[in-house]
């Protein structure tokens, strides 16, 4: 810490500073293009030029360049001197000789930092006359457009590409005034963070693809602080609408969450809200008809049926809508829960507990600091900014362990890799316990019993040793043992262990809080046997659901009626008796609690030009119809957790404070799979697009994975199976026929599967099925 003088004022600065860090801290404009927070100083631009007056009163003033200087107590710097303001202004001079001069339409205007630059610091004139270089632009997939005549050599987006998002199909190319900044090929770019470089780059050398197809002038859109609804992270976000449509997607700075960047499912998953197949229309019996109809055909229905209906909430549902939903089934007597899964369910139920009685989660910037991280599932799939955190971890030295059943992006990045099947995780947990609570110089002797022993001994090695070792679970492909045995792994590592798990929504936690015990399971059996005669069901689809889809659409024919209060065609709002459209998150205000059980409040941002309801507004419609007095949504969440006060858009949100849950007991995923001989075992090769609301977003989709049976390649050798070769998989829900993709991150004996397919066969992670050769 330290003190120095800029332009005559005293400016403070902190240990490692560089001038430039320092002057923008203080609100002191320096031009600059390569630089940025998150990717320190390179000096490539040259356009940060600043006169530092010597301390040696006999020798002139130097012209630095400030992002390589670093601050010191005394220094005195001049940022208007003449020499500085010369040297930016031949930097800007230069960048303009090749930069095409396509201001009035280029889809980078307005937000352009050349553009600010230019005026800022360079000439009023041209005096270049001879010919532009010119380049030719990649294709680089649907989500990012190429323009390489902007570009001005930052380095900016390599630095973020390979250097902090770790990808490895984008670089720089040729020398001196040939740089070109691309992919080897033509193709889709394969990093989940891709879309950052968007915002990265100053220029719009790389430009948001989705939204130059809906183009609208920056300023002109309509925006508000938001959370991404599409995991459990809570990243901060700006969504950007126009003429009642939502456009596109950027960035909000949270210092302990997503900070610079957003991963490209929150960045384009937006487009579901718009998709051609979105429900605007309240439906009834299958005739479209007026919102007031809708609600007095439901209000009739629950009317005839008030003693026998219940309602399912959702984990990516606000806390509002869950809250008030939650409330009007209290007044009638009903059931009420938010998943249609009752194993995901418990298991979600058991982190959510495990996180309050290990004092809470980190931060993804606390994430960022771990040395030592265990990561027990595909993180990159279910909350891909963890990943990117632990990214940050591995670049400054951390070791990652990554113990998993099927594909992985994180692997490659791990010191220590154990690929099991899913039955197999809970023993390996536990035997992971009982190395790292052996001493950390002398670990458990390796026994010829296991033979992942040694990479066990590896990883307890690992964690004992780290200073702030990180434990991170994806709750929805484990079980309350394998939830347990980190609980118990975590104790054992002490109170320097941070313990975290993805959890599956963008409100799972804050549901969680709602409905302590679980419930489907119950509801589900009511519905069955006759109990519940109708059904409320908002934001959520159990007739789609992975494993026991078959078996709500069996359910379904015991319901009278069916309402369904949702934003996308999902299929129980297709078979829904009353369907209730309501408005997307961006269209509405409400709560999402995170991982970190953090509350933060959203804002809406916009209006379609024939505004829908929000799914709170509809339920206190419902309930003036039934002639119930129904409180308003601030009032039954203080009612809920006293003390509540809803976040403000914009802030950083706070902790919601709950009564501490009780773990339940449990069985581990899927039966042993030596009880079925012939049977193999699942496991969800999701991928970073995989989302209930993202699968609504077209140019998202296009970058899905091929259906594919995943194989280990020396258990498809073992049982004769061939690549590419198509086989037959059998499950409880029917057939499906797919070609075997060998892969050497699927655990043996298991068949690693896309959720679409486990849909189509009724299995869910870690379930049997059965696996036929085609001739």
């Amino acid at each position: 810490m330290g003190t120095m003088r800029i332009d005559g004022h005293d400016i403070p600065f902190q240990e490692n500073d560089n001038i430039l860090k320092a002057a923008l801290a203080a609100n002191i404009e320096i031009p600059y293009f390569c630089y940025h927070a998150a990717l320190g100083s390179l000096g490539a631009c040259r356009l940060c030029a600043v006169e530092v007056a010597s301390v040696d009163p006999t020798q002139s003033p130097r012209v630095v360049m400030s992002c390589l200087e670093f601050a010191r107590d005394g220094l005195n710097v001049s940022v208007s001197a003449a020499a500085a303001r010369q040297v930016r202004q031949r930097v800007i001079e230069f960048l303009m000789i090749n930069h095409p001069h396509d201001c009035p339409v280029c889809d980078e205007g307005g937000e352009c930092h050349l553009q600010e630059m230019t005026v800022a610091c360079g000439p009023p004139y041209r005096r270049y006359r001879g010919r532009k270089r010119t380049f030719t632009n990649q294709y680089l997939g649907p989500l990012v457009h190429h323009e390489m005549n902007r570009c001005i050599t930052c380095y900016r987006c390599t630095r973020f590409y390979q250097d902090y998002a770790l990808g490895d199909d984008l670089g720089s190319m040729r020398l001196r005034n040939e740089v070109y900044f691309g992919r080897f090929q033509d193709g889709p770019l394969t990093s989940p963070f891709a879309g950052n470089l968007v915002e990265i780059c100053p220029t719009g050398v790389f430009t948001d693809a989705v939204f130059r197809q809906h183009f609208a002038r920056v300023w002109d859109l309509e925006t508000a602080p938001s959370i991404c609804p599409h995991c459990s992270v809570g990243c901060n976000t700006l969504p950007g609408a126009r003429d009642g449509t939502l456009r596109r997607m950027r960035n909000r700075f949270h210092p302990e969450l997503n900070r610079w960047f957003i991963c490209d499912r929150g960045r384009y998953g937006h487009q579901y809200s718009e998709h051609i197949d979105r429900p605007l229309t309240p439906r009834v019996r299958d005739e479209k008809v007026s919102y007031r109809e809708a609600l007095a055909a439901a209000a009739e229905q629950i009317k005839a049926a008030r003693d026998k209906t219940s309602g399912l909430g959702s984990t990516r549902e606000d806390l509002e809508s869950n809250a008030m939903l939650q409330t009007l089934l209290n007044k009638l007597s009903g059931r009420f829960a938010t998943f249609s899964d009752p194993q995901i369910e418990t298991a979600t139920v058991a982190a959510v507990a495990a996180l309050q009685s290990s004092g809470g989660a980190p931060s993804l910037a606390e994430i960022e600091q771990a040395d030592a991280a265990l990561v027990v599932g595909d993180l990159t799939a279910h909350a891909p900014m963890m990943d990117l955190a632990l990214r940050q971890a591995y670049r400054a030295g951390a070791k990652l362990a990554i113990l998993h059943s099927g594909p992985s992006l994180l692997a490659r990045f791990a010191a220590t890799t154990l690929t099991v099947p899913p039955q197999e995780i809970s023993a390996h947990l536990l035997r992971l316990h009982e190395q790292a609570t052996a001493a950390p110089t002398a670990p458990t002797a390796p026994a010829p019993s296991n033979k992942h022993e040694k990479e066990l001994a590896d990883i307890a090695v690992y964690l004992t040793a780290a200073q702030r070792p990180v434990l991170i679970g994806v709750s929805e492909t484990m079980a309350v043992p394998e939830i347990a045995a980190m609980v118990q792994l975590a104790t054992a590592l002490g109170s320097r262990a941070k313990l975290a798990y993805a959890l599956p929504g963008a409100n799972t936690y804050g549901t969680i809080l709602l409905t302590p015990t679980t419930s489907t399971t119950a509801m589900l059996e009511a519905i069955e046997s006759g109990q519940i005669q109708t059904l409320i069901v908002i934001g959520n689809d159990p007739l789609g659901d992975a494993r026991l889809g078959t078996r709500w659409r069996a359910a379904r024919r015991h319901l009278s009626t069916l309402i369904v209060l949702d934003c996308v065609a999902t299929a129980t709002a297709e078979a829904a008796d009353i369907l209730l459209p309501v408005a997307a998150w961006a269209e509405r205000g409400g709560t999402f609690v995170n991982y970190e059980g953090r509350a933060q409040g959203f804002a809406p941002v916009f209006q379609r030009t024939e505004p829908l309801p929000n799914t709170v507004e509809v339920l206190a419609d419902l309930a003036h119809c039934l002639e119930l007095a129904l409180p308003d949504a601030a009032a039954v969440l203080s009612n809920l957790f006293p003390g509540y006060q809803a976040p403000l858009p914009g802030t950083l949100g706070s902790a919601l404070s709950a009564p501490p849950l009780t773990m339940q007991t449990g069985t581990t995923i899927g039966p042993a799979s030596s009880a079925h001989p012939g049977h193999w075992q699942v496991a969800l090769a999701s991928w970073y697009g995989d989302d209930p609301l993202a699968s609504y977003a077209p140019a998202l989709m296009e970058l899905a994975p091929a259906a594919a049976a995943l194989i280990h390649p020396t258990a498809a050798f073992k049982e004769g199976i061939e690549d590419k070769k198509q086989v037959r998989l059998r499950g409880p829900a029917g057939t499906v026929v797919l070609p075997v993709q060998l892969n050497n991150d699927v655990a043996a004996g298991t068949i690693a599967l896309s959720r679409v397919t486990l849909t189509q066969l009724g299995v869910g992670h870690g379930d049997l099925l059965e696996l036929e050769h085609i001739s």
